[in-house]
Order: structure tokens, then sequence, then C-alpha cells
């Protein structure tokens, strides 16, 4: 005769095993859509390779694509602002840009300046090949953004037989400010350094924050968040730059190329590569990372 109390008993653990160990299992299991910082930095390291490894063709053919679309989103809140938005409301729609030439695979130097660094750390790649990279992304974003800039000047004057409409006003006031550095000396370039530092310890820290995510919605949201708050605040990046000189002269700005370069292009870029390989390649990544011994070295 089978007792009474131990078949309860079974019957109980039966229950309650399989109902403990999912639980335990659920317990356990990471989130779906959540990366640690540890394995972001490996996944850093492998889009790094994967850079390093783009034919000098495909690298000006992807960063001659991705200016204009940074060059979409400056067109899109200088409208807003010209319609009588405030610029740090307007900047707050700036990431359209992004998250588009981020989803398409297009290259920005700016955001190479955090990538190939970590891949450098991490042993795959030695620093020529960071150069090499750089240069090649740095000559096709601005071959991009000034395209762009007489493309849209082109078209918005029909080829300068129009008066030029308020958005193109804007754009050349904007062009004008961001040339106040030189007023200012040695100090006033400085500035601009400070700006670019300010600009990219944001701007590149977007592929960094993407990788945290697995799905394009986490991902869009992580990326919004620097790029949105970089904008708003007015700081310098280099390749958004590369676009509203271009216009801002097309459309009638006192501006010269020397003063372009001088007062802005050169200290603003200097200032988005020491932001980025300072503050998320040097210490982001080696806080995070365990040594070059953990990644495979090819």
């Amino acid at each position: 005769m089978v007792d009474a109390s131990a078949a309860r008993d079974w019957v109980e653990r039966a229950w309650a095993g399989p109902r403990s160990v999912r639980a335990s299992a659920a317990s356990q299991e990471p989130l779906a859509d959540h990366v640690p910082p540890l394995q972001m930095g490996r996944d850093l390291v492998e889009d790094a390779s994967k850079k390093d490894d783009l034919s000098p063709h495909q690298l000006l053919i992807r960063s001659f694509l991705c200016t204009p679309f940074l060059a979409y989103a400056a067109a899109l809140c200088a409208l807003l602002i010209t319609q009588g938005w405030s610029s740090g409301a307007a900047g707050l729609l700036f990431p359209v840009g992004y998250v588009m030439l981020a989803v398409l695979g297009l290259e920005m130097v700016t955001g190479s300046f955090s990538v190939l660094p970590i891949g450098m750390f991490a042993g795959r790649f030695g620093p020529w090949r960071v150069l090499r990279n750089w240069g090649l992304t740095f000559g096709g974003n601005l071959a991009g953004g000034a395209f762009f800039a007489w493309l849209l000047w082109f078209s918005l004057t029909k080829g300068g037989s129009a008066e030029a409409p308020p958005l193109l006003d804007t754009l050349r006031q904007l062009a004008e400010k961001k040339l106040a550095y030189h007023h200012y000396g040695l100090r006033g370039w400085l500035g601009a350094v400070g700006m670019g530092v300010l600009c990219n310890w944001l701007v590149s820290i977007a592929p960094v924050l993407a990788k945290a995510s697995r799905g394009i919605p986490g991902k869009v949201l992580l990326m919004w968040l620097p790029i949105a708050t970089f904008f708003a605040l007015g700081f310098e990046h280099s390749v958004v730059n590369m676009f509203v000189f271009p216009i801002g002269m097309l459309a009638g700005a006192k501006i010269t190329l020397l003063d372009w370069w001088l007062w802005n292009q050169i200290p603003v870029t200097l200032g988005n590569a020491v932001g980025a390989v300072a503050f998320n390649a040097a210490l982001w990544y080696r806080t995070h990372s365990v040594g070059r011994k953990s990644v495979e070295v090819r």
C-alpha cells in the first residue's frame, strides 16, 4: 500500500522542481537586449578590424556618402530655427542624420577616432593603419560635405539666379558665428580645440553606446542621446563643419578658405581626435578590457 504522505511529497517535488529550475535559469539569464561593457569592447574590436579591412575605394565611397546625411540634419535644424524654434530645441532633432548613416554602415571620421584606436589597443593592427583610415575617411567626408553644399545651394538658388531663401541666410550666419574664435587669438584657437574635445567626447561615444543594445530601437535611442546633446549645446563637429562652411561661403558669408581651416577646421578636428582617443578609446575601453591577451590577434 502506497503511503499517502510520501505520494503527496513526490507530487509537490515534481511540480516545484521544474518551476524552481526555470526560475533559477531565468534569474541568471541576461536581458535579451542588453550587452555588458566588456562584450561591448570586444564587439568594437571586431568593428575596428572590419573598418581596417576596407579598401581605399570602399572607405572613400562610404565616407563621401556619410556627410550628406549630417548635412540634411543640419539643414533641417537651420530651417526650424528660421521658423522660430530655439537652437536647443532644433538640435534635439539633429540625430536623424546620424541614425541614417549609422544604419547604412557609412564611415564618419569622428566615429573612427574612437573605434580604430580600440582595435589598435587590442593589438589587431598598428598606428599607421589607424592614420590610413582616418586620412581616407576625412577626405571622403570633406568631398561629400562640399558636394552636398553646392547641390543644396544650386537647387535653392537655381544656380545663383534666384534670391537665396531664409534657410541659406541662417546657414550663412551659422558659418560666420563659427569663426568668432579668431577674435581671441591663441586663446580663441585653443577654445576651438576645447569645443572639439567636448563635442567628440559625446559624438564618438555614440557607436560605443550602440553596442549596448542588439536591437535597432535600442541602438537608435542610445545613439540619439549624445548626438542630440552635443548639437543642442553648440559644440564643434569637424564633419558637420565640412558642410556648414562651404554652404555658408556659397550663401555669401565673408569667409576665406584660410579663415575656415585656420580658425575652425584644423583646431576642431584636432579636438575631435583628442576627445575620442583620450576619453573613449583609451580610458573607457581600457577600463573594460582585460588586456590584449584576451583578444585574438590576427
